[in-house]
């Protein structure tokens, strides 16, 4: 794709039903999988896209569990999900895996925990056995494999903020009363920023990316909260991905 000065590419913008309450990336295969909760309904659904395209793989996708369920680790070719006693009790009693191109579930296994996992494996022990013993099984079918040789590691790539007062804000952005600190990230050719503003008795939490003088972006992510919100964004390579209004995934090309 073509990219002109000045003017960003919107990839994603993508609304739920719940509220997302995790994000993973998986670079090699340009995957962003969400886990998100609906409350009133106490359901916890998944959902995979693909942040190059913006193509969407699967969407909410609820399991049997309907609440105690969340998301581990996102592959190239599976999601590994912890089903737990609670939703509030670190007691894990279980693991599933899913296709991460359509939502389908692989394999379900009972009584073991999440140790670890990576592209080689998923290392596991026994819940109900002590003291531990820890063996690697399988992604796309859940059977025991050997040890691998050399754990996969992936260069972490996502660069996040860093708080700042608020006079690193350049003047000709015009703002209201700034509350707490700044988000700020500088990339070679753009500065991000993220704050919260006050307006009236409430605050309202605001997004802007600009080159030199020239505002590129300007978003509010959430209106009308009375605490500030302690994550605002993240980039992955030249990928800008945000959240807004707690349901909605947004991604920009930067």
């Amino acid at each position: 794709m073509n990219r002109d000065q000045g003017v960003l590419y919107q990839v994603i913008s993508e609304k739920l039903d719940g509220l997302i309450w995790k994000v993973q990336i998986n670079e090699k295969k340009t995957l962003v999988a969400l886990e998100s909760r609906n409350s009133d309904l106490k359901k916890v659904a998944f959902t995979v896209l693909n942040y190059q395209t913006g193509n969407i793989h699967f969407k909410e996708k609820v399991f049997e569990e309907p609440w105690n369920l969340n998301l581990a680790f996102t592959g190239e070719k599976t999601l590994v999900l912890t089903a737990f006693q609670q939703s509030n009790s670190p007691e894990c009693r279980g693991l599933i895996a899913v296709n991460a191109q359509n939502g389908s579930k692989l394999w379900e296994q009972h009584n073991i925990s999440l140790n670890q996992a990576n592209e080689n494996g998923i290392q596991v022990f026994d819940s109900r056995i002590n003291p531990r013993k820890y063996y690697w099984i399988d992604h796309e079918d859940g059977g025991s494999i050997p040890e691998p040789g050399n754990n996969y590691s992936e260069t972490d790539t996502l660069w996040f903020p860093q708080l700042s007062r608020p006079s690193v804000l350049p003047d000709f952005i015009l703002r209201e009363e700034i509350v707490g600190e700044v988000a700020l990230l500088i990339l070679p050719d753009k500065t991000i920023v993220s704050f919260h503003e006050k307006i009236n008795n409430n605050f309202q939490q605001r997004l802007l990316v600009y080159q030199g003088d020239n505002i590129l972006l300007d978003d509010i992510l959430i209106k009308d909260i009375q605490k500030i919100q302690p994550e605002s964004f993240f980039i992955q390579h030249n990928n800008l991905f945000y959240i807004r209004n707690k349901n909605e995934i947004v991604s920009y090309l930067v």
